[in-house]
């Protein structure tokens, strides 16, 4: 064990709270680590060569792929419907910003007005 991981369980008596801290450690480096690259993924996410539909698909696994890792408990309902508005909105603009840009007509008249969901975006473009 390297010295900068032993300082950390220097406290701890048995082998099995040794192992559990070090674990718990790496555990929560490579969610972090993982929650980066999708989001990175996300942020770079581009239509391309894409049909639209694929290329919106590809978000959607991207973001279910996020909430496997990013779990957020709300206290009140209200809250859980504030904040899923919320993701919901940012994953209309995820998936606007990527979008080619014969597509730059359309996404002023959806950014025009309140946005909807990403299905009925789609149906619009």
């Amino acid at each position: 064990m390297t010295p900068e991981i032993s300082d950390t369980c220097f406290s701890l008596t048995t082998a099995k709270d040794i192992w559990g801290a070090v674990h718990w450690t790496y555990l929560k480096a490579l969610d972090a680590a993982q929650v980066y690259e999708i989001k990175a993924n996300t942020r770079a996410a581009k239509q391309g060569n894409k049909i639209v539909m694929e290329y919106a698909n590809m978000l959607k696994n991207l973001w279910q792929e996020l909430d496997h890792y990013c779990c957020i408990e709300t206290k009140c309902p209200e809250d859980a419907t504030i904040l899923k508005n919320y993701i919901r909105k940012d994953g209309v603009y995820d998936f606007l910003v990527g979008l080619n840009a014969e597509f730059d007509q359309v996404q002023v008249q959806i950014l025009s007005k309140e946005l909807s969901t990403l299905n009925e975006t789609i149906s619009i473009i």
